[in-house]
């Protein structure tokens, strides 16, 4: 039999779930009124609140949900085990939760919060949670509330450090490939690489492209850049190494030399990075940590403890396809 969830209730009683919340847990934000009707539906639902429906204050579960996209890989995994690795010290399970009826987890509290790096998760979502009391960590926006924390990649600073590295090569202009306009991430080193080219050399050409962070983005990307070369050097500031990737195989199949003729670079540094030859010029960070450092402020939050935000920092790898 599947089990009842309080978005069963709020679709059949014709309210919000945030009303459900309230009226089950007897919240006076709700009339009298419209608590007696949600509790009516909920009997005639069966509906039966699990270990997740016992108050945030007085009872933990001892588990934290984390709602990432599946198909983020390898990524996904060092973001777990950064987690894992900290819960497992105080005596907290990680959840993965996923699915169209993935929030449910918070909603009922079978977690005691959430660390939320999902864009399919709206910011309209992630506010009625907050308000309903939730502690929450966002991985993939920013967001202010009393509930609710952000621990995110230093972008900009990692950004800077490559502008400031490719301004001192022999390129007469740099590409800047973004990926979707979904991506949280590709959008803030879109604003930051602008903003760095605009104070570190204004005279300097850029153009922005967009792309995908993936390989075919990054084939794309490469094609459009083919119709425009006119035999001097050039700088590629891919903002994800999957998309440098499929740039340098696009290019070196072509005839181009990565390092003199394109002078590549991306942003990760991850496993393709350094495997490719020439290796590709990048930006650093810990996914690990980024994970342990999320799983930390939110069981600050958690247990009442002060949570601040928090940066993750970025330092530039330099390797030859800018180098030659």
């Amino acid at each position: 039999m599947q089990m009842v969830s309080i978005r069963d209730i709020a679709k059949k009683a014709g309210v919000s779930v945030t009303s459900v919340s309230y009226a089950l847990n007897g919240n006076p934000k709700v009339s009298k009124k419209t608590t007696e009707h949600i509790k009516q539906i909920a009997n005639e639902l069966n509906y039966r609140p699990n270990a997740a429906a016992r108050t945030l204050k007085t009872r933990l579960t001892k588990k934290i949900g984390i709602f990432i996209r599946e198909d983020r890989g390898i990524f996904f995994g060092d973001i777990l085990s950064g987690v894992i690795e900290i819960c497992s010290k105080i005596g907290y399970d990680a959840v993965v939760c996923t699915g169209e009826n993935a929030l449910d987890s918070l909603d009922n509290g079978s977690v005691d919060g959430g660390l939320i790096m999902d864009n399919r998760i709206t910011t309209e979502e992630i506010m009625r949670l907050a308000d309903a009391g939730r502690k929450l960590v966002v991985l993939d926006r920013t967001f202010y509330h009393k509930h609710v924390r952000q621990v995110l990649l230093d972008n900009e600073n990692g950004v800077r450090q490559m502008v400031s590295h490719l301004i001192t090569l022999p390129s007469k202009k740099t590409y800047i490939v973004s990926g979707s306009a979904k991506n949280f991430d590709s959008q803030e080193r879109v604003k930051s690489a602008r903003k760095a080219f605009a104070e570190l050399a204004p005279q300097h050409p850029i153009e922005v492209l967009d792309g995908m962070f993936n390989l075919n983005g990054g084939l794309d990307a490469a094609k459009k850049i083919e119709k425009d070369w006119s035999e001097s050097p050039i700088s590629v500031f891919a903002l994800s190494d999957s998309t440098a990737v499929g740039m340098q195989q696009y290019f070196q199949q072509n005839n181009y030399y990565i390092g003199k003729d394109i002078l590549l670079s991306g942003f990760d540094n991850s496993l393709l990075s350094q495997y490719v030859t020439p290796s590709l010029t990048t930006v650093d960070y810990s996914t690990k940590r980024w994970g342990e450092e999320a799983a930390k402020v939110l069981l600050q939050l958690i247990s009442g403890e002060e949570a601040h935000h928090k940066l993750i920092p970025t330092t530039l790898k330099t390797r030859t396809s800018t180098t030659g």
